[in-house]
């Protein structure tokens, strides 16, 4: 109580203000760790809000698969919204943007309520084609360009070089993608120290990094071409008719597909769908 009889509002999670109850539910994890109660979203559904909330809320969008045939670039990372302070008044609908699983097609755009909208990432370019511009672009086919970046925390996707027959890597949240490989995302605990797995068993197991571009493939492996690898997190490439790995990681690309000297193609890698973290402090 005040001093003039009044009561005081609390600090909480779900709180109280003269009879009413605040407070957040929803998504697919909820836990408190410290000061702060986090809601994870990894598919689509709705935040579901009592009376008014002040929240920070990250996203990112989905991961673009790999490029197809022969030569394919890495798919490109979704772009990815630091926490952001925001003040939630009833549900709000979470739409979480799917990684893509179609060549030629950008990852899907994650969306929080018409707050924050996190692009997908573009996917890998094919034999000699130029990657998709997204939230980090995709890699180009081998001899094809890099696709561009557009959004927050994105980077370009690289080029393909025609004369060895390497294709391009996808770009990550914190780099872009290289002849090394895909560009890097963001680590987590650099987000937030409490975005471990440890303490997120059910969403964040296995995970260090979100939003990394996928590795690129090579043409011929008879030819003694590397694929490249993809960021922490991202699919790698391949170069020969075995298939390119998937993403891992929330908002990575997929790694791009190759080709043996018999041209038995190798498929691309998906890429892995975005997410929603809501923080709330307690």
């Amino acid at each position: 109580m005040s001093r003039y009889g009044q009561r005081t509002r609390p600090s909480s999670a779900v709180t109280e203000w003269l009879g009413i109850k605040f407070g957040i539910s929803g998504g697919q994890e909820t836990v408190t760790v410290g000061s702060y109660k986090y809601i994870v979203f990894t598919s689509s559904g709705t935040l579901n809000v009592t009376g008014s909330a002040q929240i920070d809320v990250l996203c990112c969008g989905g991961g673009a698969k790999g490029g197809n045939p022969f030569g394919g670039g890495g798919g490109g990372a979704g772009e990815l919204d630091l926490f952001t302070t925001t003040t939630v008044t009833g549900n709000v609908t979470v739409t979480i943007g799917a990684g893509g699983t179609t060549v030629n097609t950008n990852g899907g755009t994650t969306t929080f309520g018409s707050v924050i909208t996190s692009l997908g990432g573009g996917y890998g370019g094919g034999d000699a084609a130029t990657g998709g511009t997204g939230g980090s672009g995709g890699g180009g086919g081998r001899g094809g360009t890099g696709g561009g970046a557009s959004g927050s925390n994105t980077n370009v996707g690289s080029a393909g070089v025609a004369g060895n027959r390497i294709a391009g890597a996808g770009g990550g949240a914190t780099a872009a993608g290289t002849s090394a490989g895909g560009g890097q995302g963001y680590t987590l605990t650099s987000i937030d120290s409490n975005l471990t797995a440890a303490n997120f068993p059910t969403t964040l197991t296995g995970m260090t990094v979100i939003c990394s571009g996928g590795g690129a493939g090579a043409y011929e492996a008879g030819g003694g071409f590397q694929a490249t690898n993809g960021g922490t997190g991202a699919g790698n490439g391949t170069n020969s008719s075995v298939a390119a790995t998937s993403a891992t990681s929330y908002g990575s690309g997929g790694g791009g597909g190759g080709a043996d000297v018999n041209t038995a193609q190798g498929p691309p890698g998906d890429g892995k769908s975005g997410v929603v973290i809501i923080r709330q402090a307690l």
